[in-house]
């Protein structure tokens, strides 16, 4: 019989038999667990059921003596002595051979078995036993022998009237099944007389050499069962392995399943790309063809639709605005495009280093590019030799010369190139030029030409060049050509996509490991005045020593410590404890003990107390428990399933820093190897996003509140999400906010959104709810859903903005298991509110992160040149240049400090103190930059009267949302000032940070956290950042900005003030400073880790 190894998902306890606190059993202990293939069920304190005197039940137990029946009360008794020999076997067995009498009597209980088996006769085998639901031959189980059950259907209220019985069985907890996980066999008739009232079916099944216990169920193949009250039938099997020699091997056990689980991974892997590739490949074949027949029938005639050859505004021929230097464009050759800015929207004046873009495509913007064009300067008469004609192209100096010589060609002076060209001397022209390769496949060229922010594109409907045949070429022979053409193009474009994203995927990977590996180190340096191990970091298999300091504890004082603790967040059947700890070394303060990890243990837990058990004092880590990751385990953490609901979600449905969170935390947790999903309303306004088009597609529907709802699905960010779709009306709206029914529509979507899992069968681990807008899940789901089949989730609910709908958060925060706002100094600022201080117990901060990706300095298209914290001061210096550039600053000649403030003008926000940012920067000689603007029609008029004032040379106002902008002026900035009044996170300092911009802040909520101040704040950055409690012992410089706490321009000074002489008097520390600050990780890499850890606290609630 092939068998597999199964390992359940469920804790296990210690010992396979135990005493039970009365009135509980193992289902009430241990919690119900799926069986199967899905998970292993709880073990069975019934063996055998008969019926008593008068009904009252009795058991029936097998132990070493022979069958003897008992009384429930007498039943523990057996069973702690079965324990305790299973526990001395084990103790014995699993460390040495068997001696030659143990093997004997092993082999004289196969033998024995075997006879039993061959030879009893069925009538006999249950003979004084009509009444009793289970006869087993031989009435112990053997290991390495077969097993014959008899099953008495007519004492089984379930199965009593069923035509077909199956067995459903397992061994050792249910964790050894079958090759095919099922373990199953069909019982038959037997020919027992039913003469005494009994109806006997029967089956065999072979016992493996390796197990120490039956487990099994019966049921119809229907969804029937007995299974003994729902606690499964155990029966323990002798001459096999010892369950504590079972639980010894696991690792070696999880080893080779996990092994044979990646080996086969990576073959479906391998088989699925190879599958991928050939279809792919097919895919661009057809393609190409697709492309030929389209050319032929009326594509190449579409393509060339409102093309033209040249250019001339209003037809004037004395007001070119573009045209080519050849004759035409000819598909297969190079073409020089000219182009007169004085008759576009570039006619300002334009500093001889500067250049004009152009960008360009063939056949509606295939084969994208763009070149710097460079200034066409017409020849001069000379009495000797044409002046040479300078050009510009993709190809400096080959292009000069090749234009030169064309030029000549057509005339030898430049009264005879006047004579054939005479647009290139038209009074006031401006032309620029730039050399194009043209693909043989062109019918034409698209393009637009630009200079920063100034674009000309035709009004919007972008330029078209006509591309002409090659002369003596026909059309049918030309679209004959073009299939291997379009095959190379399409099958390059393709390899190259994917292989940038496999790299960007790769790089990404390997980044954010290198983080969570540091935040990690942090997390054990934090504690480690409390707890710290030898080694540091922990491996499978191997002995770690731990080192406890009960001096800042719960357990202050204690003279005895005792640690008790487990593995796998307490779900491994190994547990260690509770052990006294060795006291303190003479001069130490930590207590000390050793233990072995086992190979399959992927976490270690434990916790202290200065009891053994009982009342007393416990170390818990705040309820969390104390968890150390394990490296080089034989099975990899189980995933948690997260479910996001929620009302907002970036990019497709952001209104603020909700919608953030949702998609980065999302990311950030999945990335962490976690399935995480988002339920989210069907906003009309979705129908035209360009990142779902295409994709959605239909996933359910049903009835509910009254209307029909449908759902459908699509992957936004990576991340799958839900659109639930009332046909109600609730949600056909143009925003996300702002009709007068928003908490009756959002209520409902709350409800629906439970229904949807509900309905599909869905079981999340934590469903992760934010602000008033969907607070009602917490209530709906404990009210209307845990108690009727949505029976897993726990609730973690996220307060973003603590000045909505307080009767709903107060809500949520009574019925959620954790809840969290977005700071850990904001969640103490906010701790005496209504909604928290009744719920303290269970609220905490967690700061928010930046997406790294989105905010990359080394691969922004919005920034002149890529930059990392090696090369910071290059970086920086080509972005101001070009922002000065940009916004028209002065300067140019002058590296000059600047100030930047990229925020939105409202009262949170500090408005008095951003004006105040602008005249002490200018005061002082920096240059002022801000970005944003004011709902408020009278904030915004004053910023309008403070831009007339100090525009020019040494500030600048941009009162609008530009994102490419905003890139710019934080790479470009030496300072961003964030002084906001109040401040639950804030996203601007960190993506400051992030380009190297030294933040000077006010002291509020998340400024707080991410920001230290160079003067005051050394040991707080140095504790934050590096987990260090001496900075100077430790090298641990982390501090990162400028600080103030007052609300006046009297303490921003002092803050910008000392920014700003920095700059000044020690210029080289502060381009030090910008480099610190960009080695720091201010991602959503420590607060996934604390999200996890959080979510799996909220499922022991």
């Amino acid at each position: 019989m092939r068998l597999r190894l199964h390992f359940p998902l469920a804790s296990r306890p210690a010992r396979c038999l135990a005493a039970l606190p009365a009135g509980r059993s193992w289902a009430a202990r241990h919690g119900p667990v799926r069986l199967g293939a899905d998970a292993g069920r709880p073990r069975s304190s019934i063996m055998r059921a008969s019926p008593g005197e008068e009904g009252t039940p009795r058991v029936v137990v097998v132990d070493r003596d022979g069958r003897k029946n008992i009384d429930s009360g007498a039943y523990m008794d057996d069973m702690m002595n079965l324990s305790a020999d299973l526990d001395a076997a084990g103790k014995q067995g699993s460390r040495r051979p068997l001696s030659y009498d143990e093997e004997s009597r092993a082999e004289s209980s196969r033998v024995a078995a075997r006879r039993a088996v061959q030879t009893h006769l069925p009538d006999q085998a249950v003979a004084n036993k009509h009444d009793w639901m289970l006869v087993t031959v031989p009435d112990i189980p053997v290991a390495g022998e077969e097993l014959v059950i008899y099953f008495n259907r007519n004492c089984s209220d379930a199965l009593r009237d069923k035509a077909r019985i199956f067995l459903q069985y397992g061994f050792n907890n249910w964790e050894l099944l079958q090759d095919d996980g099922t373990s199953s066999v069909e019982l038959s008739p037997s020919n027992i007389g039913r003469d005494m009232g009994s109806d006997f079916y029967v089956c065999k099944i072979m016992v493996p050499s390796e197990t120490f216990e039956l487990n099994f169920v019966l049921h119809d193949g229907e969804g029937t069962f007995e299974n003994n009250a729902d606690l499964d039938f155990m029966y323990p099997v002798e001459g096999g392995i010892t369950m504590d020699k079972w639980i010894d091997i696991a690792a070696e056990r999880r080893a080779e399943a996990a092994a044979r689980e990646a080996a086969e991974a990576e073959q479906r892997e391998v088989e699925a790309e190879a599958a991928f590739q050939a279809q792919a490949l097919e895919n661009d074949k057809a393609l190409a063809k697709q492309m030929v027949e389209d050319m032929r029938n009326g594509g190449y005639e579409s393509l060339r639709q409102y093309g033209v050859k040249d250019w001339k505004i209003e037809a004037d021929p004395n007001r070119p605005l573009w045209r080519t230097l050849e004759p035409e464009a000819v598909c297969g050759q190079k073409v020089t495009l000219l182009y007169n800015r004085m008759q576009g929207p570039m006619k300002f004046f334009i500093p001889e280093d500067q250049a004009l873009e152009l960008h360009f495509g063939f056949n509606n913007w295939q084969r994208p590019g763009s070149v710097r064009m460079k200034r066409f300067k017409k020849p001069v008469e000379k009495t000797e030799s044409p002046q040479p004609l300078k050009t510009a192209g993709v190809r400096e100096g080959v292009f000069d010369k090749q234009a030169e010589a064309g030029v000549r060609q057509k005339a030898g002076s430049a009264a005879e190139i006047k004579d054939q060209m005479p647009w290139l001397f038209i009074e006031g022209a401006d032309w620029w030029a730039a050399e194009v390769d043209v693909p043989a496949e062109a019918a034409t060229m698209n393009f637009s030409i630009s200079y920063y922010e100034h674009v000309d594109n035709a009004l919007g409907s972008n330029h078209k060049l006509l591309v002409e045949l090659p002369k003596g070429k026909t059309f049918e022979a030309w679209t004959r050509s073009l299939e291997p053409l379009f095959f190379e193009s399409v099958y390059t474009a393709r390899k190259t996509r994917e292989e940038f994203w496999k790299r960007k995927e790769e790089s990404r990977r390997a980044s954010r490991a290198k983080a969570q590996e540091m935040v990690k180190a942090v997390e054990r340096r934090k504690v480690r005045h409390v707890l710290y191990t030898e080694p540091e970091s922990l491996t499978a298999g191997q002995p770690v020593t731990i080192f406890y300091n009960p001096q800042d504890t719960p357990l202050n004082g204690a003279n005895t410590v005792y640690l008790r603790g487990g593995y796998n967040r307490w779900s491994h059947p190994k547990l260690f404890g509770p052990s006294v700890m060795a006291p303190p070394a003479p001069g130490q303060q930590h207590f000390s003990a050793t233990v072995r990890i086992p190979h399959d243990a992927y976490k270690m837990d434990f916790v202290f107390s200065d009891v053994p058990e009982g009342d007393g004092r416990y170390d818990t880590y705040g309820g969390f428990d104390y968890h150390l990751p394990v490296s080089g385990s034989a099975v990899k953490e189980p995933s948690l399933y997260v479910v996001h609901i929620a009302v907002e979600m970036a990019p497709i449905a952001k209104v603020g820093g909700l919608g953030d969170v949702v998609t980065a935390l999302g990311r950030a947790v999945k990335d962490l190897g976690h399935n995480v999903e988002v339920l989210l309303p069907k906003y009309q306004f979705l129908n035209g996003s360009p990142i779902l088009a295409g994709q959605m597609t239909y996933e359910t529907e049903y009835d509910w509140g009254g209307t029909r709802i449908f759902v459908t699905t699509a992957m936004v960010e990576n991340l799958r999400v839900f659109f639930i779709e009332p046909r109600n009306g609730f949600f056909d709206t143009q925003t996300v906010y702002g009709r007068y029914d928003d908490e009756v529509r959002f209520d409902f979507f709350c409800k629906a959104s439970l229904e949807f899992l509900l309905k599909t069968g869905r079981q999340p681990d934590i469903l992760h709810c934010h602000d008033w807008s969907s607070a009602y899940v917490a209530k709906s789901y404990w009210d209307d859903y845990h108690p009727y089949g949505l029976y897993n989730p726990k609730v973690v609910f996220t307060i973003h903005n603590m000045n909505y709908g307080k009767t709903k958060l107060s809500q949520a925060a009574y019925y959620c298991q954790k809840f969290t706002t977005v700071s850990p100094t904001y969640a103490l600022e906010v701790g005496g509110n209504e909604v928290v201080n009744q719920h303290g117990h269970k609220f905490l901060g967690v700061r928010n992160g930046i997406d790294p990706d989105l905010w990359d300095p080394s691969n922004n298209p919005f920034l002149p040149m890529p930059y990392t914290s090696a090369n910071v001061t290059e970086g920086k210096a080509a972005a101001r240049k070009a922002l000065r550039e940009r916004v028209g600053l002065g300067g140019w000649g002058n590296d000059k400090l600047i100030v930047g403030v990229v925020s939105r003008l409202t009262p949170q926000k500090g408005i008095n103190l951003i004006k105040h940012t602008a005249f002490r920067t200018t005061e002082r000689g920096g240059q002022f930059v801000l970005l944003g603007s004011a709902p408020d029609p009278k904030v915004q008029s004053e910023f309008d009267e403070l831009a007339s004032k100090y525009n020019g040379d040494i500030a600048r106002f941009c009162f609008k949302y530009d994102e490419p902008l905003s890139h710019l002026i934080y790479a470009a900035a030496d300072i961003i000032v964030v002084p906001s009044m109040f401040e639950p996170c804030g996203l601007t300092q960190m993506i400051a940070m992030r380009y190297g911009a030294v933040p000077v802040v006010r002291h509020t909520g998340g400024l707080k956290d991410t920001v230290f101040d160079v003067d005051f704040d050394k040991g707080r950055a140095a504790w934050d950042v590096w987990g260090s409690t001496n900075a100077d012992v430790d090298g641990a410089q982390c501090t990162n900005g400028f600080a103030f706490e007052g609300t006046d321009e009297g303490a921003l000074d002092y803050a910008l003030n000392r920014a700003i002489d920095a700059w000044y008097n020690d210029n080289g520390w502060f381009r030090g400073l910008q480099k610190r600050v960009m080695e720091q990780d201010w991602s959503w890499n420590r607060p996934a880790l604390d999200y996890v850890e959080l979510y799996h606290s909220a499922k022991k609630s």
